[in-house]
């Protein structure tokens, strides 16, 4: 039994030495790391500044359509492509009006036959006119059809050249250099005379195009100086109000304008961020710093930001509400240079880790009066 014994013991302190290795070993804990979107604090430039978001557009977008009906087979380009005059976009089915092309060719060569016909029995009427053998009454008659025959080969002939021009519409090309924003039709589709294939964006002036809400649009006069700063770049501009929309929109109930950029060689891509600086026409009376109503959130029966640290971590802060104007905030208790989450607060936990959707942070100018 000693034996046993022995080998039983050594067993059980075995397992027991496997099980106190497996009980220190603690599972690691892979900290959070939440993305967020920042807004740097500035000082506004003038009293009284708003600043909205908007969006460069090409001033100019055409939509491109065939003049004729039928199939589409193919479509040579995708959105973001760049194309130049003469290039093709899409292609039709185009057997149908090759035929009706061949068809108005026929009815010409017919037409041009019956008048040469026509052509030479009114000669040979006026011959035997000249012998007394036939009636002035039916040189009259043969002159006549001539005339009407000469008329119905313009006709034919105009016919086919139509068809010849249909012929070459079953090709869509452009006439404009540009960019390829949006495409309305894919291959296999019916489409109709007129009915948009693609929309092509052209090549040239630049616009800044936002939304303003009820009682705003009246800051807006065609004409009037306004700074649009490219979030890309953080550079101010001088720009222009070329349209404020007469009507708002039936969902949103805001109005849209569209500010002229200036023009030169080094055009804004289409589709970037800005941000229109206007000066206010009813400033408030009291200091502050103008943030997205999305920056705040409750805690305790108070207002907080969160704000980014130096180690790339988040920390809450109390601020006082002063005002709210349309989609912004005015508080105090934010300097300038910090740094202010928009995006993502009510995820947060006092000290997290977080990183920043974006290469650049864009400035939010405080009203000061």
């Amino acid at each position: 039994m000693k034996p046993f014994s022995s080998a039983l013991i050594g067993a059980s302190a075995i397992l027991a030495v496997l099980l106190a290795g497996c009980g220190e070993r603690t599972p690691q804990v892979v900290e959070e790391v939440r993305p967020v979107r920042l807004l740097t604090v500035a000082e506004a430039s003038t009293p009284g500044e708003m600043m909205y978001s908007g969006v460069v557009r090409a001033r100019q977008e055409v939509p491109l359509s065939f003049r004729i009906g039928g199939k589409l087979v193919s479509r040579k380009v995708e959105v973001g492509n760049s194309v130049q005059p003469g290039q093709v976009i899409a292609l039709l089915d185009g057997r149908d009006v090759a035929l009706q092309a061949q068809a108005a060719a026929a009815q010409v060569d017919a037409a041009q036959v019956q008048l040469s016909q026509a052509e030479l029995d009114l000669k040979r009427s006026e011959d035997l006119l000249a012998r007394k053998f036939v009636s002035q009454a039916e040189v009259d008659r043969r002159a006549t059809q001539v005339n009407a025959l000469k008329k119905q080969l313009e006709q034919a002939r105009s016919q086919a050249q139509m068809a010849s021009n249909q012929s070459g519409y079953a090709q869509l090309t452009t006439d404009v250099a540009g960019v390829v924003t949006r495409i309305e039709t894919e291959p296999g589709a019916v489409v109709g005379a007129g009915q948009p294939v693609v929309i092509l964006a052209q090549n040239g002036a630049r616009d800044v195009v936002f939304d303003v809400p009820e009682g705003r649009q009246q800051q807006f006069k065609p004409g009037a100086l306004v700074q649009v700063e490219l979030w890309a770049t953080e550079a101010r501009l001088p720009a222009t109000v070329r349209e404020v929309s007469p009507a708002a929109d039936p969902v949103a109930r805001t109005y849209q304008v569209k500010v002229a950029l200036p023009v030169g060689p080094q055009a804004p891509a289409l589709g970037m961020s800005a941000s229109v600086f206007v000066n206010d026409a009813k400033p408030l009376a009291v200091n502050g710093v103008a943030l997205p109503l999305t920056a705040l959130f409750g805690r305790g029966g108070e207002q907080r930001i969160w704000l980014l640290g130096k180690d790339g971590r988040v920390a809450s802060r109390a601020v006082a509400v002063l005002a709210y104007r349309d989609n912004l905030v005015l508080v105090r208790g934010v300097k300038a240079g910090e740094q202010v989450v928009t995006a993502g607060v009510h995820l947060l936990q006092e000290g997290q880790k977080v990183s920043v959707l974006g290469a650049s942070a864009s400035g939010v100018a405080s009203h000061v009066q």
